[in-house]
């Protein structure tokens, strides 16, 4: 008996078609209204095209670096019910946790080093085996300074939040800190859109593994990859995006 499915390809066409990641979040999350946590908001650009979705929604942005604060102030005051916090999340809560800057862009700090001896970084490769190269490429990186830290569940219960509706995690492998914060809290949230770094380009990676170990407990499943970023140097995949859905709320 004939297929009715198409080939693999007429597939993939036919939902490029209809879909882009803005279009599945807003067939997900059908709501005016919903509850966002945007950890690792940095210059602003994720909160801006939350609010391009759905414009009535309360958006809380979590970002330790100074560099980024006036932005995400002027961004919130041209929009209603936004809340900036100027403080990483975690899995503890400190006053004092080192945190890394980079020269290149604030995009790619966070509370992980860039690992110097990375095979999977482009930069690196550009300098072959210079010594003074790559010395003077140590000095645009790992620039060290201490953040205040918190715990996202002790964040929820005394905001009284008691839902949230999509939790975006953008925190250069740091996402497995973030989650554990979240405690039974977790459970709350109905979609989680996060990144997933497969390479070395940082001291610490992540898997599949290491994410779904803490998000299946809590009835989670994954729904889309959807970005894939590929490296040029070696043919490997770098970092995804990726989607997961709470089967228990949607």
């Amino acid at each position: 008996m004939p297929s009715n499915h198409g080939k693999n390809e007429e597939r993939t066409a036919e939902y490029f078609k209809k879909f882009s990641r803005e279009k599945v979040l807003s067939f997900l999350l059908n709501k005016k209204k919903p509850v966002i946590f945007d950890v690792g908001s940095n210059d602003g650009m994720s909160l801006q095209q939350f609010k391009s979705i759905w414009p009535d929604s309360e958006v809380h942005c979590f970002e330790p670096q100074i560099e980024c604060w006036d932005e995400l102030e002027q961004l919130s005051q041209k929009t209603h019910s936004v809340y900036i916090n100027k403080f990483g999340v975690g899995s503890t809560d400190s006053d004092e946790v080192e945190f890394f800057t980079h020269d290149l862009n604030s995009g790619i700090s966070g509370f992980n080093k860039i690992n110097i001896k990375s095979k999977d970084s482009i930069d690196l490769k550009k300098f072959s085996i210079s010594k003074d190269e790559i010395d003077s490429y140590k000095k645009t990186i790992n620039h060290s300074r201490l953040v205040k830290l918190r715990r996202l569940d002790n964040y929820i219960i005394s905001q009284g939040i008691e839902h949230i509706d999509l939790l975006k995690l953008d925190t250069q492998s740091y996402e497995l800190e973030v989650l554990k914060g979240m405690g039974n809290c977790l459970s709350n949230v109905s979609l989680l859109l996060t990144e997933l770094k497969f390479y070395d380009y940082y001291e610490q990676s992540l898997s599949f593994f290491d994410l779904e170990s803490l998000l299946i407990p809590h009835n989670f499943a994954l729904y889309d990859i959807c970005h894939i970023a590929k490296n040029p140097m070696n043919g490997r995949t770098d970092w995804v995006d990726v989607l997961y859905v709470n089967q228990k709320l949607l």
